[in-house]
C-alpha cells in the first residue's frame, strides 16, 4: 500500500455519524438496484445505524423481511468500521456456515473494489480484508463456538441469527466487551 491514509480531519467523533458519512461518501452499491451508484442510506437504514452505534449500545438486533438489504447494510457498515472504526478494528462476520458468512465478506470486498480510493488502501485476500494504515481486519467465520474464541472484535456481525445455535450466540457474546466500544449487529 503506497496511498496516503484517508483524511478524516473534521469528521464527527460520534460513532453513528462517522459511519453514516463514510458509507454515503465512499461506499458504492455492488449489485442489484442502483448498482455502481453511491450507497444512500434510506431512512430506516439510518435509524438502524443510529441505534446500533448509539452511546452505550453493545448489541443491536435488526429484523426485516427478506430482500430489504440487511446484508448490504451489514457489509457497508463493516467497510466503514475498517476505515473509521477504532485503531486495529476487527470486524467478524458469523453465520450458520462459512458459505453464508462469506456473503457479507464478498459484498464488502466488492464495495471496496468499486471505489479506487478504498481499493488502493486495502489488501484484499480470499478470506479477509486488511487496511494496514490502521491495522484493521475483516474475516468471515463459521458458526462454530470453538472458532469464535480469542478474537477482539470492534464489530461482530451475526448474519441470519435465527439459524445460529444458542452455543454460538453465547460464544459470540463472550468475546465482546474487551474494547470500550464494540458492537454485535445481529
Amino acid at each position: 500500500i503506497e496511498a496516503a491514509p484517508l483524511d478524516f480531519t473534521g469528521w464527527s467523533a460520534d460513532r453513528a455519524e462517522r459511519r453514516r458519512r463514510f458509507v454515503e461518501e465512499f461506499v458504492v452499491i455492488p449489485k442489484g438496484v442502483g448498482a455502481g451508484a453511491p450507497f444512500r442510506l434510506r431512512p430506516f437504514q439510518r435509524e438502524i445505524l443510529t441505534g446500533a452505534f448509539g452511546v452505550g449500545v453493545r448489541t443491536a438486533l435488526v429484523s426485516l423481511p427478506r430482500a430489504n438489504g440487511k446484508s448490504a447494510l451489514a457489509a457497508a457498515l463493516a467497510v466503514a468500521e475498517l476505515f473509521v472504526g477504532p485503531p486495529s478494528a476487527e470486524v467478524l462476520v458469523v453465520a450458520s456456515d462459512q458459505r453464508q458468512a462469506n456473503i457479507v465478506l464478498r459484498m464488502a470486498r466488492r464495495m471496496i473494489e468499486l471505489n479506487p480510493e478504498l481499493a488502493e488502501r486495502t489488501h484484499i485476500y480470499a478470506d479477509r480484508l486488511v487496511v494496514p494504515e490502521n491495522d484493521a481486519t475483516m474475516l468471515a467465520l463459521p458458526a462454530d463456538p470453538s472458532a469464535l474464541h480469542g478474537w477482539d472484535p470492534s464489530l461482530l456481525i451475526v448474519d441470519e441469527l435465527h439459524v445460529v445455535t444458542e452455543a454460538v450466540w453465547e460464544a459470540v457474546s463472550s468475546v465482546m466487551g474487551k474494547r470500550p466500544e464494540s458492537c454485535i449487529l445481529a
